[in-house]
């Protein structure tokens, strides 16, 4: 009973944005966690359909990142799942926190959220025809440090990963197949600035899209698509296209989620999107060592 009536004011609240989302929750290490997921209109469970994970910041909530960015919206128009997990609270001042990797493991006394995320890609997968090779992460500002976190530690589940005002914790990779990244950060940011923040474990802008590109054996040479008065747009291009890293700087804009109707120069979930549904995971198909008989 309490569930459905959760379901339900879930669905009213949503039903004013112009769309429905569902409260679940999942128990991992001991833990209840919940988690907010729409499906597009029209959604087929036998279709196999892309999923999107949408990581809030620090101190905020899943319900208000759903509002805030509009990715449910376009997943309605584009067709594919979205995901609003919650991270869980720390601290003096009880604020949710992901564990993002560098000095977070401290903050959140070393909590498994990577594990709780490949747990939620297992959950979503037995209920519904997941693609495996078009699951994806966006994150804001501390879930701009988890979608960095992700992509490095999971890149066997993720084929790309998008972070906007977040950093990456140094030496965090683990080996896998490349992660096609794209990280949007603004160069008035104050509260994160793009020059990295040493004395937690993260490194700076320009240092982290180069750790990514050296790691997805991209071109060492980043190729300019725009420059102009309100942002520039680099990427270094891998082989294939499989694990391209892009880096848009906002040169006018803060730590704010970016979106065009809020004065910024992109919609942040737009941009993502637009590179996700471009790099999905390639399989490269292994040669056989045996030899064929005459």
């Amino acid at each position: 009973m309490q569930r459905t009536l959760t379901i339900l004011l879930v669905l009213t609240l949503a039903g004013s944005i112009g769309h429905c989302s569902e409260q679940r929750s999942l128990v991992h290490g001991g833990r209840r966690r919940t988690y907010l997921i729409h499906l597009p209109v029209g959604h087929n469970k036998l279709t196999p359909t892309a999923l999107v994970f949408c990581l809030h910041g620090y101190g905020s909530k899943a319900q208000w990142l759903e509002k805030e960015s509009g990715l449910s919206l376009l997943a309605d128009r584009e067709g594919f799942v979205t995901v609003y997990p919650n991270a869980l609270a720390f601290g003096a001042k009880h604020k949710q926190t992901w564990n993002g990797g560098g000095y977070y493991e401290i903050w959140t006394r070393g909590l498994d959220d990577v594990g709780f995320i490949s747990a939620l890609i297992d959950e979503l997968s037995r209920g519904y025809a997941i693609d495996p090779a078009r699951i994806y992460a966006f994150g804001h500002s501390n879930g701009g440090f988890m979608a960095h976190h992700l992509g490095a530690r999971l890149p066997h589940r993720f084929a790309a990963i998008a972070c906007c005002a977040g950093l990456l914790t140094r030496n965090d990779f683990v080996p896998g197949p490349p992660v096609s990244v794209i990280h949007i950060h603004g160069r008035q940011d104050q509260t994160l600035p793009r020059t990295g923040l040493a004395k937690g474990g993260w490194v700076g802008v320009e240092k982290g899209v180069s750790l990514w590109a050296k790691r997805n054996r991209c071109s060492p040479q980043a190729e300019t698509l725009r420059d102009d008065k309100q942002i520039r747009v680099r990427r270094w291009a891998a082989p294939h296209s499989s694990g391209d890293v892009v880096l848009y700087e906002l040169k006018t804009w803060g730590h704010d989620l970016a979106r065009i109707d809020k004065g910024a120069p992109i919609t942040a979930v737009e941009e993502a999107w637009t590179f996700f549904k471009s790099h999905p995971k390639k399989v490269v198909a292994r040669r056989s060592t045996r030899k064929m008989k005459p």
